[in-house]
């Protein structure tokens, strides 16, 4: 358990419990806000609790923020029309993140990197690879940008594009998308929306060849 998770089952909070604000959350644990920020995004990425620009940190799930209409436009779309979505798009989302993401974000974003590196089944590769491809997404502070990547998550989860997946990836191949995203990861930390553009392109080629060439 990471200090958050103490704190919370010593004050017995429930979901819909609100944490104080990281300043004094921070002190209390006796963490620098880094290493709180750290606890938080983990947590954020496990389901355990969300955070909203005006409720703070509350613990539970958040709710549903993608709209139904696109959720069921992709899960009609085929994997390679939802690829070039993906081209056409994602390369100005990173680029907009470079300029706008806070320290919170590029912690999340991180996160999700490092967490990528360490699994190794399917399941547990889409849901990291679709939380780095979020937190991006969340650091461009665009709602419709956030509500096509959550969109496209959940189409990613479906069974044809597992077919696909566990046809033609392979653990060198998730060893190279690790390396691109250690390179969407940096220029976005470096603040130079160019050069996390063209590595988000080179990245989403990468998939494409993996997974249909």
């Amino acid at each position: 358990m990471n200090s958050v998770e103490i704190y919370i089952a010593r004050k017995r909070l429930k979901d819909g419990d609100r944490l104080p604000p990281e300043r004094e959350l921070a002190i209390e644990l006796g963490i620098s806000r880094r290493s709180l920020r750290q606890n938080l995004t983990q947590l954020e990425l496990d389901g355990r609790l969300w955070r909203g620009r005006r409720n703070g940190t509350i613990l539970g799930r958040p709710p549903p923020t993608a709209p139904a209409g696109i959720d069921r436009s992709l899960a009609t779309a085929s994997p390679s029309d939802t690829m070039e979505m993906r081209f056409a798009l994602e390369p100005s989302i990173a680029a907009i993140a470079a300029n706008k993401a806070t320290d919170d974000d590029i912690a999340r974003i991180e996160t999700c990197l490092r967490r990528t590196t360490e699994v190794t089944d399917d399941a547990n590769w889409v849901r990291w690879d679709g939380a780095f491809h979020l937190a991006i997404a969340e650091a461009s502070r665009n709602r419709v940008f956030i509500a096509l990547i959550l969109a496209f998550n959940n189409a990613r989860a479906r069974p044809e594009w597992r077919k696909i997946r566990v046809t033609h990836i392979t653990a060198e191949k998730r060893q190279n998308t690790v390396a691109h995203h250690r390179a969407i990861f940096e220029a976005i930390r470096g603040r130079s929306p160019e050069e996390a553009a063209r590595a988000m392109r080179r990245h989403l080629s990468s998939v494409q060849t993996h997974l249909f060439d």
